[in-house]
């Protein structure tokens, strides 16, 4: 499995344990740091929480070394806080003081060498992006966290195929930091280039490896891993609607976190998700739907319904004041719950649904899209809904352009480059004037593009 443009991880054979027998994971999970000497040795995750970079010197000095450019203090201190204030909020449904991102990944970069250039990287870029300055800096502090990322794979597949069981072998706390970086980098990708998302999965399949051989271990028990789990999981179950990646790869929301914001929403998605593939693999060749669907429109806008509920009663734990944050959240719910339904559908009934149901799903997602209040504080919530309501406006020159406009607005405000991708997808579709959006994701995945609006 390639990572990023230039690396590719490193094989090894598994000769005891879970994996016994088995080609070892692409990235799998980290030995004790004990064992393992790299070229920047992570420093231990249970290491005090520094305040700031300057606590970090241990993790600043080899890194200075590496690059005889690398940020001066005041400039570290400062991509650190764009980060903080730019970019933290964009991660998440909803941005709080329990922005992990924040409260956790922040100071845990003061102490994780690749976890910090990773953090540098996509600030630098994000600046870049939205500022219009050049950064080499982003571009080589990438590279260079992607090698030393590589670094330990290789250490590790080594002692795997060595024949060190992977229960021993394992450990959380450098998996941490590990998870951290994958998806900092995955995001700097998107950030880099509209044809970002296939570079991001790559940095994303190593991170699903790394969750899929951790939970082998049943070692899991760290809220920082399990918070970046359920973020992988999000990105994971929007991304497989659209870029046809395999349903069995998803990794899905931990069982124990059926509380979090949109989790019986998710994984209700990725049922959708699941029986559309599997109908579509049924069916006779490129005639999909001719299996009779397991779930009745009706009984699917039940459990959707009541998915919407459980996400309103577990954002009601973040205790947002009534202002036009939470107006718009609940909006956001609505958005996703309407999407939810036209993406069902579509996927698995064919549009072979009753004209009102589509007609009412439609007008309520496009009016609560215009009702937002603060629409720039929820940009990072609309890529997946928006799609959606653009694949339901076609040939409606008024609602075309809102989609268009808002799909520019989202690429601008947030930095990321890769949505103009989906707004490109979204104009093909539109002139073309077919039935069916799906058939045209299919296509562009099989010419190697991925539609990701995530």
């Amino acid at each position: 499995m390639c990572y990023g443009p230039r690396w590719r991880w490193a094989n090894g054979i598994a000769v005891r344990g879970h994996l016994k027998g088995r080609t070892a994971p692409d990235i799998p999970k980290p030995t004790r740091p004990s064992t393992l000497k790299t070229s920047v040795s992570p420093v231990s995750t249970k290491s005090p929480v520094g305040d700031g970079i300057a606590q970090g010197m241990s993790v600043i000095d080899p890194l200075e070394k590496l690059f005889p450019d690398f940020p001066d203090p005041a400039t570290r201190a400062r991509l650190l806080q764009h980060y903080d204030k730019n970019i933290a909020g964009l991660m998440v449904w909803i941005d709080s003081e329990r922005n992990e991102y924040r409260r956790l990944v922040l100071p845990l970069a003061n102490r994780q060498p690749v976890l910090l250039l990773a953090i540098l990287a996509i600030s630098a870029q994000h600046l870049a992006v939205t500022t219009n300055m050049e950064s080499s800096f982003s571009t080589r502090a990438r590279d260079a966290a992607v090698s030393m990322i590589s670094t330990q794979i290789r250490q590790v597949t080594s002692r795997l195929a060595a024949g060190f069981d992977l229960d021993s072998e394992i450990d959380v706390d450098t998996a941490v930091w590990m998870l951290a970086s994958m998806l900092t980098l995955a995001s700097y990708e998107m950030a880099e280039s509209e044809t970002g998302a296939t570079a991001a999965d790559s940095h994303r399949q190593a991170a699903r490896t790394l969750v899929n051989a951790l939970a082998t271990t049943n070692r899991e028990s760290n809220d920082l891993f399990n918070f970046l789990r359920n973020q992988l999981s999000i990105y994971d179950i929007l991304a497989c609607t659209t870029s046809f990646m395999s349903t069995r790869e998803v990794i899905l929301p931990a069982p124990s976190d059926a509380n979090l914001i949109f989790s019986e929403y998710l994984g209700l998605l990725h049922q959708v998700t699941v029986i559309s593939r599997q109908m579509v693999d049924s069916g006779a060749p490129g005639i999909p739907n001719l299996i009779e669907p397991p779930i009745t429109p009706v009984e699917a806008r039940a459990k959707f319904e009541l998915a919407r509920g459980s996400t309103l009663m577990a954002a009601g734990l973040l205790e947002l004041a009534w202002d036009e944050r939470r107006h718009d959240f609940i909006r956001i719910v609505d958005v996703y719950h309407h999407a939810a339904l036209l993406y069902t559908y579509r996927s698995i009934f064919g549009g072979r649904v009753d004209a009102a149901d589509i007609s009412t799903s439609t007008n309520m997602l496009f009016e609560r899209l215009h009702q937002l209040e603060n629409r720039h504080s929820c940009m990072q919530n609309l890529p997946w809904p928006v799609l959606i309501a653009g694949t339901e406006c076609c040939g409606n020159r008024e609602r075309e352009s809102f989609i268009a406009t808002l799909y520019e607005d989202i690429a601008r405000d947030m930095g990321f480059k890769h949505y103009l991708e989906v707004l490109h997808f979204l104009k093909d579709f539109w002139s073309t004037a077919r039935g069916d959006w799906l058939q045209l994701a299919r296509q562009y995945s099989a010419n190697g593009k991925q539609i990701v609006a995530v």
